[in-house]
């Protein structure tokens, strides 16, 4: 693989219109669900307070007694613990997941609001269907014939096609972030009030960096199986069969906590800080791995397993492409 074969590799995949339209409808749910969890996250946090405010003035317990005057004082006293404890909750759930809208309000949180939606199911299932059309469609054009007669080794074409669609998705995931921050510096800020949730400049920069690393190197791991896969199947319809089929696994297991977190979709959760109930697309992945183990000595044997997973599929791929 050279430079100038992933630079034709990178014209064929970034021109394709449905590489523009996946991308593009993924940026745009970007920015959709960054106006969704603005507005209305920001609405449930007044609303939170609000009730909580009633309870401690004391009008709640006023509007009690009017209501039922013959259950008496004890009834209403209990029933404005309940609601107090109640309110209290929803305050604290309310904040947490304000905070979670406020991150699309700076530069690197948009960008990490972008980087979460790539390398979760939906970005996941775009590199999939792209990297299907462009090693499936090779073997389905019949014009791999002509690529393995230039160059008999697929793993170098592999390499090439799996590293012009991941160039093709950073720049995608570049231009989603840029849009989020656009819209959460002119329309968010302004119109959502979660400026008490914002992070200080220095975190928001490194959580930003680490979300949108993590990101490229779950993109760019699962292009290149993705682009493996499809060149083991020799088509299309083949290549998004078993990729999706691994898709699926990686999800497996996402009930129980004890084990997720030693999973490879578990290990992608913790780095991409998913979180159960967002309103980006990453629900499918459940729950945040719960563990006491650091992240680095769980992430080993995913390490382990993907490499050997690649090295395999590859060998596999370039046994069934012998040119004879």
């Amino acid at each position: 693989m050279t430079i100038w074969h992933v630079r034709a590799e990178l014209r064929k995949t970034a021109l394709r219109p449905l590489t523009l339209l996946l991308f593009a409808l993924l940026g745009v749910g970007c920015v959709t669900t960054a106006f969704y969890a603005q507005d209305y996250w920001s609405g449930t946090v007044q609303r939170a307070h609000e009730s909580l405010r009633n309870i401690e003035s004391g009008e709640s317990y006023r509007s009690c007694l009017e209501l039922n005057p013959k259950l008496g004082p004890e009834y209403c006293t209990r029933t404005g613990e309940r609601e107090r404890q109640l309110s209290e909750e929803w305050v604290a759930d309310s904040r947490e997941k304000a905070a979670e809208a406020a991150r699309a309000q700076t530069v690197p949180g948009a960008f990490g609001w972008a980087a979460q939606a790539f390398a979760s199911f939906p970005g996941l299932v775009v590199l999939v269907l792209l990297a299907a059309q462009s090693m499936g469609g090779e073997y389905d054009n019949r014009t791999a014939g002509n690529l393995l007669l230039a160059d008999p080794r697929i793993r170098a074409h592999i390499g090439a096609k799996a590293a012009a669609l991941w160039l093709t998705t950073a720049a995608a995931l570049c231009c989603a972030g840029a849009a989020v921050a656009v819209f959460g510096l002119v329309k968010g800020r302004p119109d959502y009030p979660l400026h008490a949730f914002h992070l200080p400049p220095g975190e928001d920069l490194l959580q930003g960096l680490r979300l949108v690393g993590g990101a490229l190197v779950v993109t760019a791991v699962w292009s290149v199986v993705a682009v493996a896969l499809t060149a083991l199947a020799r088509s299309q319809a083949g290549g998004i069969a078993r990729s999706g089929a691994l898709l699926v696994l990686l999800m497996l297991g996402s009930g129980a906590a004890w084990l997720w977190g030693w999973l490879p979709g578990g290990i992608v959760a913790d780095v991409m800080a998913f979180h159960p109930g967002d309103v980006l697309w990453n629900v499918w992945w459940g729950p945040e791995p719960v563990s006491t183990v650091p992240s680095l000595l769980r992430a080993l044997p995913t390490v382990l397993v993907t490499a050997l997973g690649i090295w395999w599929i590859t060998r596999a791929a370039e046994r069934g492409n012998e040119v004879t």
